[in-house]
């Protein structure tokens, strides 16, 4: 990783978001290295509770060039955000990518299932949640009840 980067996450890390954001902006005018300067500036503004200005620099992130965890960590955290600042459609475009791209991972899920529930699908929102948890935990006394949590999942209005 470059070492400008990686001064600048020390940077974040230690809660000095202008530094580590001013640190980036010399690298926003080299090709190479834009796009992660712009993932590291929106993740810096997100850190600090800056949601709406992080939205341009994660959407200038994927217009360019990133390896494949770094373009997953800049969907998730376009999703995240949008889905934070009550953008729930744009953010659910964002979802519906890394369940395409990333079908393997599952970090998103549960801020995924929060968009399904602000976009009013409750029902699906609690399905993939307790999908998730049966699939998920290391609680022996969930799993003693996963195959009924997943029956339940398939059909939660059921009257029995």
């Amino acid at each position: 990783m470059n070492a400008t980067i990686e001064q600048a996450i020390s940077l974040r890390r230690e809660g000095r978001y202008a530094d580590s954001r001013s640190l980036l902006e010399s690298l926003l005018d080299n090709r190479k290295t834009s796009s992660l300067a712009h993932l590291h500036i929106a993740w810096s503004f997100d850190n600090e509770g800056l949601e709406q200005e992080a939205v341009d620099h994660y959407k200038a992130s994927l217009s360019g060039e990133l390896s494949k965890s770094d373009l997953y960590e800049a969907l998730f955290g376009l999703a995240s955000t949008l889905r934070s600042l009550g953008r729930y459609d744009e953010a659910m475009a964002s979802f519906q990518r890394l369940l395409t791209e990333f079908p393997e991972e599952e970090s998103f899920l549960p801020f995924y299932a929060m968009c399904l529930y602000n976009q009013g699908e409750h029902k699906q929102s609690v399905q993939l949640l307790l999908t998730l948890l049966a699939d998920t935990t290391a609680s022996e006394a969930i799993r003693d009840y996963e195959r009924a949590i997943r029956l339940y999942a398939d059909d939660l209005g059921r009257k029995w």
